[in-house]
């Protein structure tokens, strides 16, 4: 049957073993899994000698493990007896008397670790009830055929240190999620361990760094690691002693152990204690000395290590420093102060995961002096001194390194990417700087930067491209580290002047660091020029200069389709935030910008035959999303002409070419099937009349518009409701035509009424599902938006589009994306039910034409405020049934829904999965709440006798008299409350 096992692991391992046959061995050790045997079969099978292949053996310990683990107390005493002699038996054959001494076993290291971990099962399951021995055996094994004068056997501790890595790993270790059973087991064990066992583990450990220093430094390393995991639960005296201690220094000297002692000796100072006692310990320790006398200039994970010792080191003083009383917070002080020369130095390593380490203590750092400002007003001369010096490291980590060449290849971005989430890092403490002594902050900056410039001004495009993307990134920084108005200027001596900031962005623009040619150059003054737009408001005579390099091939016409992607975008930032500085600019502007409004879709790549190219997605790719931030400028800036016949003229000028375009198209391209290309294009240019008209401004609530665009963008609607009618079977016509709808809906007012039921009959003709989701939302805007204009036309909408709807609904979904897709769907049918409930359109549900389809809706909602998938739809549900009982109560009366809303205002939060203490839940019970308030202001003593006969189903006598005594109470929070804890006591 050993034999079987051992086959069957073979062919089921195997690549090339026939399909049908490696089936047929899987299933095998599927039963020899679950058989009540097979566990025995399987240790049988693992200890065997001449020994198995690996992978059998490694089936075999799984199978064990499978019982231990999960199957223990269906075992006899005899049984647990068998497998704890055969493993114990295994250890004396395979790691104490077993090959050359001088060797470890042969065993593969993966079966070394997965038998530790199968003893280690049995240990929890026995120690110490029935295995209180069980350290003294292994303690017995390890002083067992230790030949050639050794005091131990090296393949018994190889295998022993393996178990109490296991130990920890099962019992100790915080990372693994335990049962709650599990912790208090686990807790028994190591109580009884702290007993006696641990301090002969103590002992062994001393003598194994002693013996193995020399002997063997795997074993050494082994056993730093193993004493660093378990001084988180054991007594620190055992290890932090004049004995050990003296142990573990030195090693911080040897090349081969110097990380494991100096990670060691980090759990060790990360131990959790009292501030009091920690602190001792800490001095005990003395690092700081040993650190100093460290010689790691020759190895880089040595100096991380090191740097991750600092953090503990520091980031545990500051929290004993935030305990301590005023007078042992300067002590506590002394010694955080004697460990910043070492982060400032790791800080400034030049590899950056060694900077990184000591995050931690830098914030820890921070935060004491700012907490210290806030005791006693002012940093020391020193302290000032040490944020100086950390204002320039932290500058200095900023900088690219001299081997990056930003927008390469290598690493695939990788290493960009991971200096971008450094740089992050460092600019928060640059913040906290700036809040803890401004005045330092800005006169460094201001040095910096100005100093920078300058020197480039000189250089030219010699100067190190690092050096001054770094300039202009600090400048932006220091902007974004102020919090509040930013000032460009400031008076002194009555006369006006520039301010720091308005000197240094002044300084940026006049030194033309824009025609720098590196792409990061050119892209910081952008992002640059946009943060400080407010300088161009009382420096204006910069407009121009900045406005040029925007539009010319730095910019907006880049070759590099990153510089020119950005770029849109910032612009239309720029133009947007100094319209009221622009207007002298427009036609000039405008003129330069013309080539960019052409509108050329590309057809984008699939990854697949069955993939298509005309999703939304899809629609947007090749720069087109970012054109359509030039296409929105070209609005704003038209509208910040005052002259209105340039405005007109403007306007066709842009607008033309696109309506003479779509009806190019649509009278002459179109045939069966339509290209892909040409639906795109036709898709683009809708998008492209949504986006200009959204730079307009908003059109008079009551009146129609009469600014000269109008005639020109109802022209424009007119040609897209003809394109959607024309092709409304592309979900992308039919989601551009919205897009560009909701846009000018704003500008054209009341003047766009007319279109939108062609408009909406369009939309949902064809609409799917996830187009629903958003057409929902549009309508409900524009019946906010045109209430009570757009009565009529709601009213001939509303049963079509419940109708529609209901299709969906009434569809099983096919997997995990439809039931999201149904659960938003469901969200948005509600919301517009709600929105035109709290516009004031509720008359359109009772109209004489809907009146007949409210009941389905309502009974809809109903069904959705029963269904507890979804929590905040359930509220939402219930949400919109308070609503109709204020605007329709006496109306619902004799349809039989008052008894059915009262019904699941009861039945929802007595359902076994409605959680009552869950946030959300408390929520649903607050609308209930008030929905049991409305009726009873509606139906007095009636609902009151009714309920007194309805709840004796739900709750015992004095709930029920309590219940209707708070009811009738008027203060509706004190009922919420109560009805809070009623829905609790009836589920307990």
């Amino acid at each position: 049957m050993e034999e079987q096992i051992e086959q069957a692991v073979t062919f089921a391992l195997s690549p090339t073993a026939d399909h049908s046959l490696k089936s047929q061995a899987m299933n095998f050790c599927e039963q020899v899994k679950v058989s009540p045997e097979g566990w025995l079969l399987c240790l049988s099978l693992f200890v065997r000698f001449p020994k198995s292949t690996p992978e059998s053996r490694l089936f075999a310990l799984q199978v064990v493990e499978e019982v231990l683990k999960n199957r223990f107390s269906s075992l006899d005493a005899s049984q647990v007896h068998q497998i704890q002699s055969t493993l114990m038996d295994f250890v004396k054959r395979e790691y104490v008397l077993g090959g050359d001494e001088s060797e470890f076993s042969t065993e593969p290291q993966y079966l070394k670790n997965k038998f530790a971990h199968t003893l280690t099962l049995l240990f929890v399951q026995l120690y110490p009830s029935s295995w209180i021995n069980f350290f003294d055996e292994f303690l017995a094994l390890i002083q067992t055929n230790n030949i050639n004068g050794n005091k131990t056997n090296m393949r018994t501790i190889d295998i022993f240190l393996r178990v109490l890595l296991a130990i920890d790993e099962e019992v100790a270790s915080l990372v693994v999620p335990r049962e709650k059973d599990e912790v208090q087991r686990n807790s028994n064990i190591k109580d009884y361990m702290r007993g006696g066992d641990v301090q002969k583990l103590a002992l062994i450990w001393y003598q194994i760094l002693e013996e193995y220093i020399t002997r063997n430094q795997d074993i050494a390393e082994m056993c730093l690691k193993l004493i660093g995991l378990y001084i988180s639960w054991i007594d620190i005296s055992l290890i932090v002693n004049d004995t050990f201690i003296t142990r573990i220094y030195p090693l911080l000297g040897d090349t081969r152990l110097r990380i494991a002692a100096c990670e060691c000796l980090s759990e060790i100072v990360y131990k959790g204690m009292k501030p009091h006692d920690k602190f001792k310990l800490i001095q005990a320790l003395n690092l700081t000395n040993v650190m100093t006398g460290l010689d790691y200039s020759d190895d880089i994970e040595f100096v991380e290590q090191v740097a991750k010792l600092t953090n503990v080191l520091g980031v545990e003083l500051c929290k004993i420093w935030e305990e301590m009383d005023p007078t042992t917070k300067s002590i506590v002080y002394i010694q955080i102060e004697l460990l910043l020369q070492f982060l400032l130095k790791f800080l400034a390593d030049e590899y950056d995961d060694t900077s990184c380490a000591v995050f931690s203590f830098l914030s820890a750092f921070l935060s004491v002096l700012k907490k210290q400002i806030k005791q006693v007003g002012e940093l020391s001369s020193s302290q000032r001194e040490f944020l100086d010096s950390l204002l320039k490291v932290i500058v200095i980590k900023m900088k690219f390194d001299d081997e990056s060449d930003w927008g390469g290849t290598d690493d695939d971005g990788e290493g960009e990417a991971e200096f971008s989430v450094m740089r992050k890092n460092l600019k928060s403490f640059f913040d906290i700087i700036y809040n803890i002594d401004s005045q330092l902050f800005t006169t460094y900056v201001h040095f910096a930067v100005l100093n920078t410039l300058a020197n480039y001004e000189k250089a030219g495009n010699s100067f190190d491209w690092r050096d001054l993307e770094l300039a202009l990134h600090v400048l932006l920084l220091y902007g974004e580290a102020i919090k509040g108005q930013l000032q460009f200027m400031k008076t002194e001596n009555e006369i006006v002047i520039l301010t720091p900031l308005g000197e240094m962005v002044q300084k940026m623009v006049q030194c033309n660091v824009a025609t720098y040619s590196h792409p990061l150059i050119i892209l910081n003054f952008f992002e640059n020029v946009v943060r400080y737009y407010q300088f161009f408001e009382v420096q204006p005579e910069y407009i121009p200069s900045v406005l040029e390099v925007f539009v010319d091939s730095r910019g907006l016409h880049s070759h590099d389709s990153q510089i020119r992607s950005r770029s849109w975008y910032l612009f239309y930032r720029f133009i947007k935030l100094l319209k009221s500085n622009i207007d002298k600019y427009v036609e000039t502007v405008l003129r330069s910008i013309q080539d960019l409004l052409i509108i050329q879709a590309v057809v984008p790549r699939v990854d697949s035959p069955d993939e298509s190219p005309l999703t939304k997605d899809k629609a947007l790719e090749a720069g087109f999303s970012e054109q359509l931030y030039i296409l929105e400028t070209v609005g704003i800036l038209i509208t910040i002409e005052t002259i209105k016949d340039r405005q007109l003229e403007f306007t066709k000028a842009v607008f033309n070419p696109l309506l003479t375009e779509l009806q190019s198209y649509l009278n002459t391209k179109l045939s069966e099937p339509v290209d892909v290309h040409t639906v795109l294009q036709l898709h683009h240019l809708i998008m492209a009349i949504g986006s200009i008209a959204k730079g307009f401004p908003e059109a008079p609530k009551r009146s129609a518009p009469t600014a000269p665009w109008v005639v020109i963008l109802k022209q424009a609607t007119e040609a897209i409701l003809v394109t959607l009618k024309t092709l409304d079977c592309y979900e992308i016509i039919r989601d551009a035509s919205r897009y560009s709808f909701a846009r000018l809906v704003n500008v054209l007012g009341i003047e766009i009424l007319p279109y939108l039921p062609t408009l909406i009959n369009g939309l949902l003709n064809k609409s799917e599902a996830s187009e629903l989701v958003d057409v929902l939302p549009f309508i409900g805007l524009i019946s906010h938006k045109f209430n009570p204009s757009i009565f009529d036309i709601l009213n001939e909408l509303i049963v079509p589009l419940v109708n529609k709807v209901f299709v969906f609904f009434h569809q099983p979904p096919s997997g995990t994306d439809d039931v999201l897709l149904l659960v938003n769907l469901r969200k948005a049918y509600l919301n517009f039910i709600l929105s035109l409930l709290n516009g004031g359109m509720d008359a359109v549900f009772i109209s004489e034409l809907n009146r007949p389809r409210l009941e389905s809706i309502l009974q809809s909602v109903i069904h959705y405020a029963s269904d507890l998938s979804d929590i905040p739809t359930t509220r939402l549900s219930f949400n919109i049934l308070s609503k109709t009982l204020t605007l329709w109560g006496e109306q619902l009366q004799s349809s039989g829904l008052y008894e059915h809303i009262l019904r699941i205002c009861f039945e929802v939060p007595m359902k076994s999965s409605f959680d009552a203490n869950d946030g959300q839940s408390q929520l649903v019970l607050n609308e209930i709440s008030n929905i049991l308030k409305i009726i009873l202001s509606q139906k007095g003593d009636d609902f009151v006798k009714y309920l007194g006969t309805f709840l004796a189903l739900w709750s015992p006598p004095y709930d029920l008299d309590s219940f209707l005594q708070t009811l009738q109470q008027p203060d509706i929070k004190m009922f919420r409350k109560y009805f809070q804890r009623f829905i609790q006591r009836s589920k307990s």
